[in-house]
């Protein structure tokens, strides 16, 4: 049996500067597991980042089939702002790849927190 959430495990991730960021990958062929995203902190601002943050479900004969949801998406305009996914303490639930997507015009420095 995997970690239990909300028991001390978070990943807690760093992003700094723009592209694409597999936080927590699911094996290819494994039963997709359930995870929590919870939000994030935008730790410096740059110009105009942007952070999306999506669930990638694979299905079918070698992960071929996918399905992508997003989970959050939010605008940066102060260091220091909070933004939390869903209810505040509970987050929003994945169940396949969550991968973060940050974008801008001079990049910013987000901080993540999943489990």
């Amino acid at each position: 049996m995997g970690a239990l959430l909300g028991q001390g495990n978070s990943g807690y991730s760093v992003l700094a500067g723009t592209g694409t960021t597999t936080l927590n990958q699911q094996s290819p062929g494994q039963p997709q597991g359930v995870g929590v995203f919870y939000g994030a902190n935008l730790i410096a601002l740059g110009t105009a980042p942007v952070l999306t943050v999506v669930d990638i479900i694979q299905s079918g004969p070698g992960g071929t089939n996918t399905a992508t949801n997003t989970l959050f998406n939010g605008t940066g305009t102060a260091a220091g702002q909070l933004f939390q996914a869903g209810v505040p303490g509970v987050g929003v639930r994945y169940k396949g790849n969550l991968v973060a997507v940050t974008t801008a015009t001079a990049a910013g420095t987000w901080n993540v927190l999943w489990d």
